[in-house]
């Protein structure tokens, strides 16, 4: 499955696909590949605020703050966000 959905990812990046090679990574407690995955996931789209927000949300139930603040403080400094106002309101929440 990682091959199958590696192999997807590096020929026609899609969101969906990102997700759901994330959700297998998060299942199997992988926590370094679903790191991997989350960067080139926003390498090829830093504008999308629903994965930048997901990353830092997987960072703090890792207790991981310093990690979910520098992710947060990342995204907010993005030159263009597709959805600003639901990113501020988790770093907010946060």
């Amino acid at each position: 499955a990682r091959r199958i959905l590696g192999n997807a990812i590096g020929k026609a990046p899609r969101e969906k696909i990102f997700n759901k090679y994330i959700e297998m990574e998060l299942q199997l407690r992988n926590v370094d590949r679903c790191r991997k995955l989350y960067e080139r996931y926003l390498e090829w789209s830093p504008e999308n605020c629903y994965a930048w927000c997901k990353y830092a949300e997987m960072e703090t139930c890792l207790t991981e703050t310093e990690r979910a603040r520098a992710i947060f403080e990342l995204a907010i400094s993005q030159p263009a966000l597709d959805m600003p106002e639901l990113l501020w309101k988790a770093y907010i929440d946060f």
